[in-house]
């Protein structure tokens, strides 16, 4: 796969919020739910969505470099979106949603808990491991430049996607592509309060091209798209970080494909060789899963790990027939195994 390059940066930040007032932006329903509050954009209230309407590039943006300051209390939910267009209500079509939470609610064994943590663009390619804590600041930077978006964290790749005309989407999303548009941030829900200041923006060439080539492979494409949608984490916990210098391009390699490595995790978060009894992990260094060795561990009660056994890449061949087993088997999102997300396990 290779690294990838990092998209470099425009010349020259404009500032979309005045640190003030909601001047230049506009909110759709439930306008209660936006405040202003020690100089940032608070969200604490039903479902809303709040669209920059302002002047700079007459709020219509191709690419470009969004930096914005955030805080999510808690388990809150939130998002911004990129290349949308306003809508009076519910969540916007058009467009990407770069997700914001760092920490999924508890939940009971099979209730639905979101595993799309920050730096997410959000049922494409996800991070399944928060990148930054709750209830701290962080800077959160989006790059657009042509066909591909990437996500930072602080400074850090969380995400990278690059589009193709013939990328596969759900049924649900069918506006989830690059063309032109506006931000607008996410008011989720009444128990979520995310704060954002310090909103800006440098603007790009129209011209810029892409920083990677998207994916050959429509199936492995296809496939990393329906199980990033059907919000299953995509953890690969054998590839071996022995080398300090591969490091960094095994991350970009990983972000491509919508994974997160084991080792991300803190040391001491689990150990491989004394998991977790309801836990079951399926090596596939020298051949794939079989279907039915995944069925018979869900039906046996265990959530189901993935190891490439000590690889030092990740070798989307060996990621694509894993992907065609997990669809064969027919495992839901509940059936893979977080290391560190709350939530109760029973046998099913």
């Amino acid at each position: 796969m290779g690294g990838g390059a990092l998209a470099q940066p425009g010349e020259t930040w404009q500032s979309l919020f005045d640190g003030a007032t909601l001047q230049g932006w506009q909110a759709n329903e439930n306008p209660e739910t936006w405040q202003i509050e020690d100089g940032a954009i608070v969200t604490r209230g039903k479902r809303s969505h709040l669209f920059y309407v302002g002047p700079v590039a007459e709020a219509n943006f191709k690419n470009f470099e969004f930096s914005a300051e955030v805080l999510a209390e808690g388990s809150s939910n939130s998002g911004i979106y990129i290349h949308t267009q306003w809508q009076d209500e519910s969540w916007p079509a058009a467009g990407y949603e770069l997700q914001v939470i760092n920490a999924s609610p508890v939940v009971p064994a099979g209730k639905y808990s979101e595993r799309k943590m920050t730096g997410s663009i959000y049922a494409v390619r996800n991070t399944w491991r928060a990148p930054v804590a709750s209830d701290q600041w962080f800077e959160y930077r989006i790059v657009v430049r042509g066909k591909t978006i990437q996500t930072f964290v602080n400074g850090e790749l969380i995400c990278h996607y690059t589009e193709s005309s013939q990328h596969w989407r759900s049924e649900g999303k069918p506006g989830r592509w690059l063309s032109r548009g506006t931000f607008a941030l996410q008011g989720h829900d009444p128990k979520s309060v995310v704060r954002y200041r310090n909103l800006r923006v440098r603007v790009l060439p129209d011209d810029a091209a892409s920083v990677t080539d998207p994916l050959v492979d429509l199936e492995l494409d296809e496939l990393i798209g329906f199980f990033s949608d059907a919000n299953h984490a995509l953890i690969d916990f054998g590839i071996n970080p022995a080398n300090p210098a591969l490091r960094a391009a095994q991350r970009t390699d990983a972000r491509r494909l919508g994974y997160t490595l084991g080792y991300e995790w803190p040391t001491g978060t689990f150990d491989l060789s004394h998991l977790p009894e309801h836990v079951m992990l399926f090596t596939d260094a020298t051949a794939p899963p079989q279907a039915a060795d995944l069925k018979r561990a869900k039906q046996a009660g265990k959530l189901i790990a993935f190891s490439s056994g000590g690889d030092t890449w990740l070798n989307p061949h060996r990621i694509k027939a894993r992907l065609q087993a997990m669809k064969s088997a027919g495992l839901e999102w509940s059936d893979l195994w977080v290391p560190d997300e709350a939530t109760a396990h029973s046998t099913k």
